[in-house]
């Protein structure tokens, strides 16, 4: 059988006129409107499996009319015919969810290649969407505190415009990682890749490779070219988590791609183009940093067109026991256990826990808590003490620091005073401070503490 495929025009003679091209090669069954509310009636009772739609109609437009189509089918294709030189309506309506669009007077074979293109792409973007909104959709991130409203909104507000750069700032555990993925799916973007890039992981180098690619030759063990996160991420949305982690030489580089959208792979002479987003997160404090000259101005206001704070647990108390029973429910799934109630005492307990490592601290106290359970009572079986007991001796040798500093400024002192007190000795100081020599020298060299013989 046949695909069909509507066609809406406000003019009956174009209607007539595409019809009949359309369906003289035998290959679709059409069906003409000249109302899109009458499209739009049908689509409901009976769907097509393509719509081809006039952008300019009087009442509703083709921009109109692919909105409120969205609203009930998020896969069907619909190509909008535009007359030439309104390529910029035409980009309104792909914004607006459109599939494809092409130029009046319409050229029949040019009509059926993208009609049979937006429908071998349907099954597979299709999938991705079902995927992606029902594993992140914005509307699942649990709580009806005032501040996660907020983020709820800035979701909303940032996914609806394209490639809009976005920074998530906040403590560790908040949850940076799921708003992004949630922005991603909340915006055009949501059919291609969420790439995900931790910038802490990997050295300048490396990270500048895995970014933006290489030709082959380009360094020693360079055997064939290799496409960057940058090109893999094309069209969908590039995830640059920890971003304040970034080295100062690669930050020029990525404004200029952030500026351009433009790059070149490492080796290559040619420039390379993309549309992405760019969503950055970081718990550093950026504006310190770049006080300090550890962050690149220009960078930051390019990173902060639009930024969010995402709030600690302690500030959403009344929320901590809804999303407690959400790691309460998946652990249960998680360890094929029945689905214990928590005791309401232990409800208690959480919410008066400050919770320094916020949601990830709280998953990981429900998910031990669950391996001991026994019955239908969910008891939480510890929360780790952050003050000291009260018979505890004070240090007598300890570091003292003055009131007001910044993470990272106790972080640099307590390193350069663990070095001082160890007579230099990297090693040592390494293995007392819990880190490897690697990554005591990355912490070094970003808080300035490096000698000029390293």
């Amino acid at each position: 059988m046949n695909p069909t495929v509507f066609i809406i025009d406000d003019d009956a003679d174009q209607v007539a006129l595409v019809t009949a091209q359309i369906e003289r090669g035998r290959q679709f069954a059409t069906k003409g409107f000249t109302r899109p509310e009458s499209a739009i009636e049908e689509i409901r009772a009976d769907p097509p499996d393509a719509v081809v739609c006039d952008l300019v109609m009087p009442g509703m437009d083709g921009i109109a009319f692919v909105r409120r189509v969205r609203e009930i089918d998020r896969s069907l294709p619909i190509i909008i015919a535009t007359a030439r030189g309104t390529e910029g309506d035409a980009e309104r309506a792909l914004e607006a969810g459109a599939t494809d669009f092409v130029t009046k007077p319409i050229e029949p074979r040019a009509l059926e290649t993208r009609i049979r293109r937006a429908l071998e792409q349907a099954p597979r973007e299709e999938l991705l969407q079902s995927f992606t909104q029902a594993k992140f959709d914005p509307h699942a991130i649990i709580g009806r505190h005032p501040l996660i409203e907020e983020v709820r909104e800035f979701i909303a507000n940032v996914g609806s415009v394209p490639q809009v750069s976005s920074l998530l700032l906040g403590e560790s555990g908040t949850g940076k990682n799921l708003v992004a993925r949630a922005i991603h799916a909340a915006s055009r973007a949501a059919g291609h890749r969420f790439v995900e890039v931790n910038c802490a992981a990997l050295p300048a180098n490396l990270l500048e490779a895995e970014l933006f690619g290489y030709e082959k030759g380009a360094f020693t063990d360079a055997r064939q070219a290799k496409k960057g996160l940058v090109e893999v991420a094309d069209g969908g949305t590039l995830f640059l988590d920890e971003i304040g982690s970034m080295p100062l030489e690669l930050q020029a580089k990525l404004l200029t791609f952030l500026e351009s959208r433009a790059f070149r792979r490492i080796g290559s002479t040619r420039e390379q183009s993309v549309t992405l987003r760019v969503v950055a997160a970081t718990n550093t404090d950026l504006q310190g940093e770049v006080a300090r000259g550890g962050f690149r101005e220009d960078l930051y206001y390019r990173l902060n067109v639009a930024s969010q704070t995402l709030p600690p647990l302690r500030a959403i108390r009344s929320d901590i026991p809804e999303i407690a029973r959400h790691f309460t429910k998946r652990a249960a799934e998680y360890f094929a256990k029945p689905l214990p109630e928590i005791e309401p005492e232990s409800e208690e307990r959480l919410q008066r826990y400050d919770w320094p490592g916020n949601a990830r601290e709280l998953r990981n106290v429900i998910e031990r808590s669950m391996i001991f359970s026994r019955g239908p009572r969910l008891r939480i079986v510890e929360l780790a003490p952050f003050a000291p007991p009260a018979a505890a001796e004070p240090a007598t040798d300890g570091l003292v620091l003055p009131s007001g500093l910044t993470l990272d400024e106790v972080e640099a002192r307590y390193i350069d005073e663990t070095l001082t007190r160890l007579g230099g000795n990297v090693t040592a100081a390494a293995e007392q401070l819990g880190v490897s020599r690697k990554v005591l020298w990355q912490r070094r060299k970003r808080h300035g503490l490096l000698t000029g013989r390293e």
